[in-house]
């Protein structure tokens, strides 16, 4: 095996300590190593920084074991910034079992960097790391906001209260005036009927027979918290927006770019760039960003018999942004994304072709925030001659099972006087 570095390091990461090998090859001497263990708190950390530039270290390589490891990254980028960090998986670095200790594997792990046998993993920027704490808590905050609403119509309908059955949104204008003056003492259904607003004013005799319900006193305590639970969540998510705003503002212009594309809004446009970033220098290509997002599926092949080609585990947080924009994007008229999901779904079945979307969005993305350029419709190539003779015969067999005969000529241009031909 080649070696890539003379001096590496490789960090065994725990909550409470950190275990560092460092390795030095020097020619006409045997290799060395020496480990330490260092406590986990913030000046221990910097002692760990220092001895490594005193080592002279040109790489450290570490496991990305739960968060333990972001506050010593951070620490190690500050305060040795000409050392290269690899994150790199947990998978690629197991050992065979039946020997492990935390110092075999920081010894393991100094070995596999030095000889570059793992692949490091993006390893986000700070300020890309801090946007991404923003749009991932406003993913938990929705989530949580679908939970409390779910309950609220739990309850309701316990109580036997109809709303459900009567306005498409339950906590919309007129289910939350409703369910105000119900918890306010409010019994009679006429009254409750007239808080109607918009369009569901024509529904006022149906909404009379929703609200003739029973709600005890312990159902309205349990309403008054869970109302009161999604007023806070509402009020966390409009501070969260603004905040995430304000911190995108320098990446206005790769924001315009990627809601160009069909079913990409804000929200969407926000998350991808605060998971994957805005520099797609650091993808070798579509094809790399698309793995690591968990887009691609993955190869098990196996004395000439393919197995399970499931994909592999990637960004959560991208994997489901992006199947939530592929589902809006194949509902646009006329657009490629539904052209390409009425060609997908038959064979596919609607999940795996809305993933199918999800992963040629992903490629798309990749595309126009490498170059700068909005979206644009991919040109439809012509099929090829073996093609178009079959689809030929195949439509033209159904015209005729329907009882139609059917000549079929190539369309010609008519000439122009001139030599020229009109297109």
């Amino acid at each position: 095996m080649d070696r890539i570095y003379e001096r590496s390091a490789g960090i065994d990461v725990h909550r409470d300590t950190l275990v560092v090998t460092v390795r030095i090859h020097e020619r006409g001497r045997r290799e060395s190593t020496e480990t330490r263990t260092f406590e986990a708190f913030h000046d221990a950390v910097v002692e760990l920084a220092r001895w490594l530039v005193d080592c002279q270290v040109q790489l450290v390589g570490l496991e990305s074991t739960g968060d333990y490891w972001k506050a010593p990254v951070r620490v190690l980028q500050q305060h040795c910034p000409g050392i290269l960090i690899w994150l790199v998986n947990p998978a690629e670095v197991k050992k065979v079992p039946g020997r492990k200790t935390d110092r075999i594997d920081s010894q393991w792990l100094s070995k596999l960097v030095m000889f570059g046998l793992v692949s490091p993993s993006f390893l986000p920027s700070p300020e890309q790391e801090d946007l991404r704490k923003l749009t991932r808590l406003r993913t938990k905050v929705v989530a949580d906001q679908t939970r409390y609403s779910n309950r609220v119509v739990k309850h309701i309908e316990a109580s036997g209260i109809k709303l459900a059955s009567v306005c498409s949104d339950v906590l919309g204008k007129t289910g939350r005036r409703i369910l105000d003056a119900i918890l306010a003492g409010t019994t009679d259904p006429q009254a409750l009927a007239a808080l109607a607003c918009g369009n569901l004013r024509a529904k006022k005799d149906q909404l009379a027979r929703a609200v003739q319900g029973s709600v005890s006193e312990a159902t309205k305590f349990v309403l008054r918290e869970l109302l009161g639970e999604l007023d806070r969540t509402d009020e966390l998510l409009a501070r969260l927006d603004a905040e995430i705003a304000q911190r995108l503002q320098p990446l206005a212009r790769e924001m315009e770019l990627l809601k160009s594309v069909d079913g990409i809004d804000e929200v969407v446009a926000s998350t991808i760039l605060a998971e994957c970033g805005a520099d797609m220098s650091v993808f070798p290509s579509d094809a790399n960003l698309a793995s690591w997002g968990g887009f691609s599926p993955g190869s098990n092949e196996s004395a000439g018999k393919v197995k399970s080609t499931r994909t592999r585990k990637g960004d959560k947080y991208l994997r489901t942004i992006l199947v939530q924009a592929a589902n809006s994007a194949v509902k646009v008229k006329n657009s490629f994304w539904k052209q390409k999901f009425s060609q997908t779904i038959a064979r596919l079945g609607h999940k795996k072709a809305i993933f199918a979307i999800a992963h040629k969005m992903i490629v798309a993305i990749y595309h126009i925030l490498r170059d700068a350029v909005p979206y644009r419709r991919p040109e439809v190539k012509p099929p090829s001659p073996k093609r178009l003779a079959q689809m030929l015969k195949t439509y033209g067999e159904r015209i005729r099972e329907l009882g139609f005969d059917l000549v079929i000529t190539p369309k010609q241009a008519p000439e122009i006087p001139g030599g020229a031909v009109q297109t």
